[in-house]
């Protein structure tokens, strides 16, 4: 049945892919061909989530953060500081909403990109989001285990079409909660997606950068693996820098230098 739905589905994705990149191709920074090599050189990107930093809601945030590629945003955010950042720093945005969103439901948020059901190129990284944190009480951006996981059947499609494009799935998973059993708190709200695990674990992503969970204490862990993929809690603010050298697997978070 699931196969019969991809099938179905491809058909479906093949117009809605082309009017995609009809409308990306009008802007430089989305569309770019990818390395056979898996090499990407000098890329730099601004994770945010959930709390507003003063360093970078601040008069210094373009001497700050000027060398950045772009800005991905895992939730919980106004759209107002999201708006001053790329502003600021006049790169794209990608976003997805969290549960306690500001905006209430916004499709577009400071001109950026909304991730959430879509698999995207930028500059040859595949981008894919799916919003939202584990159902509580019906506000808008909660789902449950089961919910999530119609979400990721609908991804499917995208995902199989950038392997046959681009000759992998997937290179950042951009989430607002994070996997089960990775980064999460003790109460059932701040509980992670078991699908995101699947998910992991089948499409190996380099990143699975995600929010929800807030971190108050410094020995508190924001960058764990799970399976071939590096998970990073993006609370407050991370520079992700990767693809320096050579080989794509050395890349460095906030800077501490790390290595899959």
């Amino acid at each position: 049945m699931v196969l019969f739905f991809i099938i179905f589905s491809l058909g479906k994705q093949l117009i809605f892919r082309n009017k995609i990149h009809t409308e990306l191709f009008k802007n430089q920074y989305y569309l770019s061909k990818i390395n056979p090599l898996g090499i990407i050189n000098g890329m730099k990107i601004l994770a945010v989530s959930d709390h507003i930093d003063p360093r970078i809601y601040s008069n210094l945030c373009r001497e700050r953060f000027h060398n950045v590629s772009c800005i991905i945003s895992c939730g919980d955010l106004p759209e107002h500081y999201l708006d001053f950042i790329v502003s600021n720093l006049n790169v794209p945005l990608f976003f997805v909403h969290g549960n306690h969103d500001p905006s209430a439901g916004k499709k577009s948020l400071a001109g950026g990109y909304n991730l959430d059901g879509k698999v995207i190129n930028f500059q040859g990284i595949l981008l894919a989001g799916l919003e939202g944190s584990l159902w509580y009480n019906g506000n808008i951006h909660q789902y449950t285990q089961r919910d999530m996981y119609h979400k990721y059947l609908s991804l499917l499609p995208q995902l199989y079409w950038a392997k046959m494009r681009y000759h992998h799935y997937l290179d950042i998973l951009v989430t607002h909660s994070p996997p089960s059993g990775i980064h999460e708190s003790d109460d059932p709200v701040h509980k992670g997606f078991k699908v995101f695990n699947h998910m992991i674990k089948k499409f190996h992503p380099r990143y699975h950068l995600h929010g929800h969970t807030h971190l108050y204490d410094r020995n508190q862990s924001y960058q764990d693996p799970l399976y071939q993929t590096i998970v990073i809690n993006c609370y407050n603010y991370r520079i992700i820098d990767f693809g320096r050298g050579k080989d794509a697997r050395d890349f460095s978070i906030s800077g501490i230098e790390s290595r899959i």
